[in-house]
């Protein structure tokens, strides 16, 4: 019994991986990538960029689908023009929709 349930542990994870691996597959993913910049200006200011993209596909119908993918950067900032001290707050966020075909 344990053998069995080993093996489609395994095939579950593998499928998972395959959907991973694939851009169009019907799978909500939220990667978040931080982006660290030092030397900025006069006063060697600093700032940190944390981007949140969240890929969200959604059912137009049995053939197509829509991806909605989103980039929200959070931005910690010091001493960007000068002396300004610290800053943080939203950046532009960036929206992107694209048509892909349903996987089967």
């Amino acid at each position: 019994m344990a053998s069995v349930g080993s093996a489609v542990a395994q095939e579950s994870g593998a499928d998972l991986a395959k959907k991973l691996s694939n851009p169009i597959a019907s799978l909500i993913s939220v990667p978040f990538q931080f982006n660290y910049d030092r030397g900025y200006g006069p006063e060697d200011g600093n700032r940190e960029v944390l981007n949140i993209q969240p890929v969200i596909p959604i059912s137009l119908n049995e053939d197509w689908n829509i991806i909605s993918r989103t980039i929200m950067p959070v931005i910690s900032q010091n001493d960007i023009a000068g002396q300004s001290g610290h800053q943080f707050g939203l950046g532009d966020i960036t929206q992107s929709l694209f048509v892909s075909p349903s996987t089967w």
